[in-house]
């Protein structure tokens, strides 16, 4: 198996690895069509209306809708995403398996998502490049901190700080988020490990030029 691969589905999918054991498989075909809607989606959106209509499938088979839905199909969003990643064929059929028991998936949950990816690869794959290709960094972005204090001064916070961050998109628009100063520091330590990791790879690349 490509160790990037294993790498990158061990890291991203073990905050929600705790809540695979919730996962059966009428959940997991449900999450499969969730998941190949959002990877085929040009704008990168998964509509309220296809998560309700997937909730709206489980209830009426019968099936009892998972506390940790939404943490579910993060998890095996992120696992389509990196096998889609990778070149076609490095990850083998009973290599991709592995991956998954190592993820405590049960045989008929990894069977379905196995025979998905391999077997749908070309197809997702074109789709997944596709909606890669139309995603475009902001225009402009600004940033401010947003504190809110107390009557007894400058001691104490009313409320807990966060960051207010601004951006126009491509198309003109403005948007505004507001973060925890938590999932803000969240971000800048994964963008400054992201960066590393890149100057790692091109180190790597120019070291192999170097000697061939």
């Amino acid at each position: 198996m490509s160790s990037n691969f294993k790498y990158a589905v061990m890291k991203s999918v073990k905050p929600y690895g705790k809540f695979v054991p919730q996962l059966s498989k009428p959940v997991l075909r449900i999450l499969i069509q969730v998941s190949v809607h959002y990877i085929e989606s040009k704008n990168k959106k998964c509509s309220p209306e296809v998560l309700d209509m997937a909730l709206k499938k489980l209830t009426h088979s019968g099936c009892e809708i998972p506390k940790n839905f939404c943490e579910l199909f993060a998890a095996i969003l992120l696992i389509m995403q990196n096998f889609l990643r990778t070149p076609k064929g490095s990850v083998k059929d009973q290599e991709l398996r592995e991956c998954l028991r190592e993820l405590k998936f049960t045989e008929d949950c990894i069977d379905d998502l196995s025979k998905v990816l391999h077997n749908h690869r070309e197809s997702l794959t074109k789709n997944f490049c596709e909606a890669k290709c139309l995603r475009s960094p902001p225009k402009k972005i600004q940033w401010r901190l947003n504190v809110s204090l107390g009557e007894s001064g400058l001691t104490k916070f009313k409320q807990q700080p966060t960051i207010i961050l601004h951006f126009q998109v491509k198309d003109g628009e403005f948007r505004t988020l507001e973060l925890p100063l938590a999932m803000f520091h969240k971000i800048r330590y994964n963008i400054a490990l992201l960066l590393h990791e890149m100057q790692t790879l091109e180190k790597k690349l120019a070291l192999k030029k170097y000697s061939s």
